[in-house]
């Protein structure tokens, strides 16, 4: 009996899964097509994506719950990409810290349609705009520690403010991911990471070397 039970729960994950991607490829093409994700209808949504009203309410509470799921890989994918970049220690060079912020560059970057249906979702619903906050706190909270870290390891430039300085570097750089990173080309791409380097390592790295 409890086989069946783990087949039918695995069942109905997987069928949840399906119809999550389909859901969300509806909303990525509309949203590029130039509609804002409060503008989509439950309706059309599930009518485009060839999914009954009745069955999208079985598995999501609504258009917040349904990007919800999806958030929490996205964030732990980024929370990763981040990790890397925090954990940093003197003997990184510049190559290093563009090495880690290109991962999260790029780790970023196919998600920023969705990002911005998050960020819309955000302002209105309470549930979404706990999570965003939630991974917006923990950003600045990992970049603050290692600018800490940094700075008793002589690495990090000693005069920074490090609560301050980590919210105007994630937060500047969240903007930066949705406004230049989303439609940026290739080659385009490869400058905004040489520049986002530039700056960090800038602000954070170079004066300590300087030293």
């Amino acid at each position: 009996m409890p086989s069946v039970t783990r087949k039918r729960q695995g069942s109905r994950a997987d069928r949840r899964e399906e119809i999550r991607k389909k859901l969300l490829a509806v909303i990525e093409r509309l949203l590029e097509e130039g509609e804002s994700f409060t503008e989509i209808s439950v309706e059309r949504m599930v009518s485009e994506a060839g999914v009954s009203r009745s069955t999208f309410y079985v598995y999501f509470e609504d258009k917040g719950d349904l990007l919800t799921a999806w958030f929490e890989e996205i964030r732990a994918e980024l929370t990763e990409a981040a990790k890397e970049w925090w954990t940093l220690d003197a003997s990184a060079t510049r190559d290093d810290v563009q090495r880690v912020l290109d991962n999260i560059v790029r780790t970023y970057q196919p998600h920023t349609v969705l990002m911005a249906a998050t960020y819309d979702a955000a302002a209105y619903d309470a549930n979404v705009r706990e999570l965003v906050t939630a991974m917006m706190r923990n950003n600045v909270a990992g970049l603050r520690r290692h600018i800490v870290a940094g700075q008793k390891g002589g690495f990090v430039a000693e005069g920074l403010i490090p609560t301050q300085t980590s919210g105007w570097l994630t937060w500047m750089a969240e903007r930066g991911f949705h406004q230049l990173v989303r439609r940026a080309s290739p080659a385009e791409l490869e400058k905004l990471i040489e520049a986002y380097t530039d700056i960090v390592w800038n602000t954070l790295y170079a004066p300590a070397r300087q030293g």
